[in-house]
This record gives structure tokens, C-alpha cells and sequence, in this order.
């Protein structure tokens, strides 16, 4: 299995290399730090309440790009299925062209989550739409994102191991001033995670495809680092 998970990962890996070479316009180097809880509101372990918080730094690691502030309240239908409905506040600071312009943006969205063990890996199936509202676009953009996760575990007590995931953005719409309809973005990161207490912490890397970064198509490189609670 480790030799199976190795083969994935390099193949993944590949993939996004070469298509990182086949992109002429804008790139960019980037950090993104998450800290995220889901905090369980009865014994059961029924009902959630999900916060999170991400500051994004890019145009080459000197400024921050955006910053993600979501919150949201869910409900576990089984251990292995959840629904949430949450909202969003996520501006970004400067333009296109990397001048600052500062561009408010709320989202809604919805959440359908799906976790399963199969052929030896933790897997981890995310369906979220968006509702955007962003300032001096025409109307509001729909967007649908799948995320596939897949974690092994390299210890015995699974508190350490390598984790990866892929995730796919299509926007349903297009909007003036705003995005444009179909395909968005594709994201990737790999990286290894440790588990201690109610904390899983992972450090990798993220490549992001963007197809209209304005008028042109961006890649992203970036370093990311994550926290996440369950109390």
C-alpha cells in the first residue's frame, strides 16, 4: 500500500509540474495559514459549530493577497456524513495587476461532507457551493467545489503520516466585474500532518491553477500550514 500511495502521489506530482510548465502568464509565491475548530455543541456530537481563519500572503510573500474569515453551524447526520450551512467574509487586497485595490466579498455557502476508510487510506469527500456577493460585480456568483482528501497513516497510533487532496472549482455563472462562467481553479497539496490532543497540524505544499486571474491565467506556488481543532 505505502508503494501504491508513493506511485499516486508522484504521478499527481507530475501532472502538476508539467502543467506549471505549460502556463505563460502570471506567477506568483504565496503563503497560506489556516486555523480552523469545529467545536461540538451537545453530547450527542449532533450539532457543530465550525470557525475558520486564513490571511493569505502573496506578490512574492511581501503582502497579504486575501483573508478568509468563514463560520458556520452543522449537523452530523451519521458518523460518517455531515451538512453545514455557514458564512463567509473574504476580501481581497489588491488587483490583477498587483496594485492595491481593496474588493469586499461575503459568501453563503452550503457543505456536504463524506468520510470512509478504503484500500488502507482515510478518505475524505467535500461538496460545498458558494453564494458570492462581490463589491462592483453585477450580480451574485455561483460557484460548486468537490475536494477529494486522501491521508495515511505512518505510525501505529496514526498521530503521524502524509496527506494529500485535490480540489475543483466551477463556476455555474458568469458576472460582470467578477468571475467568469466555468472552469475556475484547480488546487493540490501534499505534505505530511501530526495529530496531538484535539490538533491536527500539516505543513506542504499548494499548487493552484487559476484560469481567470483577470484577464489571464495564474499559477500559484505557495507554502501551506494548517491547524485544525475538533473540541
Amino acid at each position: 500500500m505505502k508503494k501504491y500511495l508513493s506511485l499516486v502521489f508522484a504521478v499527481v506530482a507530475t501532472l502538476m509540474v508539467s502543467a506549471r510548465q505549460g502556463i505563460a502568464e502570471q506567477k506568483d509565491l504565496q503563503s497560506w495559514s489556516t486555523i480552523a475548530a469545529t467545536i461540538n455543541l451537545d453530547c450527542e456530537k449532533y450539532w457543530f459549530l465550525y470557525l475558520e481563519s486564513q490571511p493569505r500572503i502573496g506578490d512574492d510573500l511581501s503582502r497579504l493577497e486575501r483573508l478568509i474569515v468563514r463560520g458556520g453551524l452543522g449537523f452530523n447526520l451519521t458518523p460518517q456524513m455531515s451538512v453545514l450551512l455557514g458564512y463567509g467574509w473574504t476580501p481581497s487586497f489588491y488587483n490583477t495587476a498587483y496594485d492595491g485595490d481593496f474588493r469586499n466579498e461575503n459568501r453563503i455557502w452550503q457543505q456536504f461532507l463524506y468520510r470512509e476508510e478504503r484500500l488502507g487510506l482515510q478518505w475524505q469527500h467535500r461538496v460545498r457551493l458558494e453564494q458570492r456577493m462581490i463589491q462592483d460585480a453585477g450580480e451574485t456568483s455561483n460557484r460548486g467545489r468537490y475536494l477529494i482528501r486522501a491521508s495515511h497513516p505512518l505510525s501505529e497510533d496514526g498521530s503521524f503520516g502524509v496527506t494529500a487532496y485535490n480540489e475543483l472549482f466551477v463556476n455555474a455563472n458568469g458576472a460582470a466585474r467578477g468571475p467568469k462562467g466555468g472552469f475556475d481553479r484547480d488546487r493540490f497539496f501534499l505534505g505530511p500532518y501530526v495529530t496531538s490532543g484535539p490538533g491536527r497540524y500539516e505543513i506542504g505544499y499548494i499548487g493552484e491553477y487559476a484560469a481567470h486571474f483577470g484577464a489571464e491565467s495564474r499559477w500559484v506556488d505557495a507554502i501551506g500550514v494548517n491547524a485544525i481543532f475538533t473540541f
